[in-house]
C-alpha cells in the first residue's frame, strides 16, 4: 500500500515555478541627463530636496522596475536610507517638500532684521557714520514685539520688529495695517511643490504620507510651478516623468 501511495504521488505533476515578474524600464541615460540639468539649475531647491528629486530621475530613467522593486524602495536605496519611514528617512525627504507659506523670520536668520527694533534713529550710534543702524536709520535694539503687515496682492507676511522703548510705534503700526491684514489673501507658496514640477503623481497622497496624516492641497495648487510670483512670467510647461504610487507607501 505504501508503494502504491509512493508510486501514485511520484507521477503527479510538480507544481508550476513562480515566475519573477518581468522588470521593465530603465537604461535611458540621456532622459536622466536631461533632467539631471533640469534640477541641478533649479535654484528653488534646497540640498535635500535636490537630492530627492534627483534620486527619483536616476530610478525612473536608469532603474529597471517590477512589482516587487518599486520606485519608492530603489530611491530609498540610492540615497542611502535602508527604509521609507524614519527621521531623515524617505518620507521625511517628501514631507520637507510639502507646498507651503513660509513667512519671514519662520527659519534662523532669514532676515537681516529679524528680532532687531526698526524705530526710528534719534542719536547717531557711537559705532561711526557707517554703522549700519546709522545708514538705516533705524534703532537695532534687540526687539521682543513686532506688527505683522500683510502684502494685499500676494498675502506674505513683513515683520516689523519694535523695542519696548519704540513700543508707541508698534501700536501705531498695528493700527495702520490692521484692515489691510484683514482683507489680505490666503498667501501664495512660496515653499515646497517641487516634485510635482519634475514628475506625475497622485501627490495629495504623496504629500499626506510625507506629513503622516490628511492633507489638502493650498487654492493655488501643490506645485510650485504653477503659483504666481509677482513681476515674474509664469514657469512654461515642460514633460514630467511619471511616478507610480504602487502600494510602497503605506506598506513601508
Amino acid at each position: 500500500m505504501g508503494a502504491a501511495l509512493h508510486l501514485a504521488h511520484a507521477h503527479q505533476p510538480a507544481p508550476p515555478k513562480k515566475r519573477k515578474p518581468k522588470r521593465k524600464g530603465g537604461g535611458d541615460g540621456a532622459k536622466f541627463s536631461e533632467y539631471a540639468q533640469r534640477i541641478y539649475s533649479d535654484d528653488r531647491a534646497g540640498s535635500e530636496t535636490r537630492s530627492l528629486l534627483l534620486a527619483i530621475a536616476y530610478v525612473i530613467t536608469m532603474v529597471p522596475l517590477d512589482d516587487d522593486t518599486t520606485v519608492w524602495k530603489e530611491t530609498a536605496k540610492a540615497l542611502g536610507r535602508p527604509r521609507l519611514r524614519h527621521r531623515g528617512s524617505v518620507q521625511d525627504l517628501v514631507g520637507g517638500d510639502i507646498p507651503r507659506y513660509e513667512a519671514p523670520g519662520s527659519r534662523y536668520a532669514d532676515d537681516p532684521m529679524d528680532r532687531l527694533c526698526m524705530g526710528p534713529r534719534v542719536r547717531p550710534h557711537p559705532d561711526g557714520p557707517d554703522d549700519w543702524r546709522n545708514t538705516m536709520k533705524v534703532c537695532g535694539a534687540p526687539a521682543q514685539e513686532k506688527a505683522i503687515e500683510k502684502d494685499p496682492v500676494t498675502g506674505w507676511h513683513t515683520n516689523r520688529w519694535f523695542c519696548p522703548r519704540h513700543r508707541d510705534h508698534l501700536l501705531r503700526v498695528r493700527a495702520q495695517v490692521r484692515a489691510q491684514n484683514e482683507s489680505a489673501p490666503e498667501p501664495i507658496p512660496n515653499k515646497g511643490g517641487l516634485l510635482p514640477c519634475y514628475f506625475d503623481s497622485d501627490w495629495v497622497r504623496v504629500y499626506s504620507w510625507g506629513r503622516g496624516w490628511d492633507w489638502e492641497p493650498p487654492s493655488y495648487g501643490y506645485r510650485a510651478d504653477d503659483w504666481p510670483v509677482p513681476g515674474k512670467e509664469p514657469v512654461p510647461q515642460r514633460a514630467r516623468l511619471r511616478l507610480v504610487i504602487g502600494g510602497g507607501l503605506e506598506d513601508a
